[in-house]
């Protein structure tokens, strides 16, 4: 069961409701002008006009090529390395991975597949820094994107790395 609001309260929200992006073809009630602010002893900022504009929807931007993404995770293209980090400590993963990140992205590789391993109850370590690593500062500009693995590949414990081409 809802309330009216009262009036400071469609004062309050009429404010919030002008720094949002409205919807296609939707617009925002204005409050009653004849409605006095409440009595708190404080003054109310000047009213101002709401804007009443009608915007036109967007056009939908072209989906971006994922093409070698989809063929990979069908098995149809080819992986150029493979890392495997079962095993390691977290340190010893992040030094591998940098490393090896670095020394394909230098050889022109374009698709590389880093097998973390699930853990145990799907909840593993190394899988879960992985995507930490992979933002770091140095290695972001090196990476296109990733996309998790085929399940032939290893699934939700490996991750395909798309690596940019290089200069």
């Amino acid at each position: 069961m809802s309330r009216p609001l009262s009036s400071e309260e469609r004062r309050l929200w009429s404010r919030v409701a002008r720094t949002v992006r409205l919807a296609p073809g939707r617009k925002i009630e204005a409050p009653d002008e004849d409605e006095a602010p409440a009595a708190s002893g404080v003054t109310a900022a000047p009213k101002t006009p709401l804007r009443k504009t009608k915007i036109a929807p967007r056009k939908p931007s072209p989906p971006e090529d994922l093409s070698g993404q989809r063929r990979i995770r069908r098995g149809q293209n080819e992986i150029d390395a493979r890392l495997d980090l079962h095993g390691h400590t977290q340190d010893t993963a992040h030094r591998e991975l940098v490393t090896f990140i670095r020394r394909e992205a230098s050889a022109g590789s374009r698709c590389v597949l880093v097998i973390t391993g699930k853990g145990r109850l799907g909840a593993g370590v190394l899988r879960a820094r992985f995507n930490d690593w992979i933002a770091n500062p140095d290695l972001r500009p090196l990476i296109a994107g990733y996309a998790r693995a085929h399940p032939r590949h290893g699934g939700e414990g490996a991750t395909y790395l798309f690596l940019r081409a290089s200069r």
